[in-house]
C-alpha cells in the first residue's frame, strides 16, 4: 500500500484526501500519512482527522525512516507554486502520486503525466496528454489529441477542445471553453465561463468570449 503525504492543508487538500479514500475503496492502494504545510497555524495537530507534520524539510527525514518509500501529492491550486513545491517534494526523494477519481474516464491511449489531479466526472479524451502536475478539476474536459502541459490547471466544468494546447502553468476557469484547435500560451488565463476564439499568448487573458 503506498504511504501517501498531502502537500496543502487547505480546501483542495480536503478534496485531495476525499478522493484518495474513494481510490482506496475501489484498490486498496494508498494510505494518508498526513499533511505537509509551511502556514504557522498548520505545524501540528490533526485537520481533517489527518495529522499536521509540518514543512516538507522538517517532516521528510522522519517520515522516511518511519514508512521507507513515501508519495506525496502537492494539493495547491496556484500554479506555480504547486511547482515549486513538488520540487521540494521531489529533492526528499519522494515519488509524485496521481490522484484519479474513480468516476474520470480516461482514454486507454490518453498520457497522464506524474502527480496530476483528475476529479470526479472528469474526461481525458484519447489521444490526450497531460503533463506533470495538471489539474484537471470536477466535471471538466479534455478532448482528443490535445495537449495540456505541466502544471496547467483546468477548472471544474471547462472544456479544452479537440486539438489544443494549453501551456505550462496555464489557467482555465470554471466553464471557459478553449474550441478547437486553439491554444493557449504558458502562464496564461481563460477567465470562468469565457471561451478562447483564437490562439492566447504566452501570460495573456480572456475574460469573456473572443476578447
Amino acid at each position: 500500500m503506498k504511504q501517501v503525504i498531502i502537500i496543502g492543508a487547505s480546501g483542495f487538500g480536503g478534496e485531495v484526501a476525499w478522493v484518495l479514500e474513494r481510490m482506496a475503496v475501489q484498490t486498496g492502494g494508498a494510505a494518508i500519512i498526513g499533511f505537509c504545510d509551511d502556514a504557522p497555524g498548520k505545524q501540528c495537530g490533526v485537520w481533517r482527522g489527518v495529522p499536521l507534520l509540518g514543512p516538507i524539510g522538517a517532516t521528510a527525514c522522519v517520515v522516511d525512516t518511519a514508512c521507507g518509500e513515501v508519495w506525496f501529492h502537492v494539493a495547491v491550486g496556484n500554479n506555480a507554486a504547486r511547482e515549486r513545491l513538488t520540487a521540494r517534494a521531489m529533492a526528499c526523494g519522494w515519488r509524485p502520486l496521481t490522484v484519479c477519481d474513480p468516476t474520470a474516464v480516461v482514454a486507454a491511449d490518453a498520457c497522464v503525466g506524474e502527480g496530476c489531479y483528475i476529479g470526479a466526472g472528469a474526461v481525458i479524451s484519447c489521444g490526450a496528454r497531460l503533463g506533470a502536475g495538471v489539474i484537471v478539476n470536477h466535471q471538466a474536459t479534455v478532448g482528443h489529441d490535445a495537449v495540456v502541459e505541466a502544471f496547467a490547471q483546468i477548472c471544474p466544468g471547462a472544456r479544452v477542445s479537440g486539438g489544443c494546447h494549453i501551456g505550462a502553468r496555464a489557467l482555465l476557469g470554471s466553464n471557459a471553453v478553449v474550441i478547437p484547435g486553439v491554444s493557449v500560451g504558458a502562464d496564461a488565463t481563460v477567465g470562468a465561463t469565457a471561451a478562447a476564439l483564437r490562439d492566447v499568448p504566452d501570460g495573456g487573458g480572456v475574460a469573456r468570449a473572443g476578447r
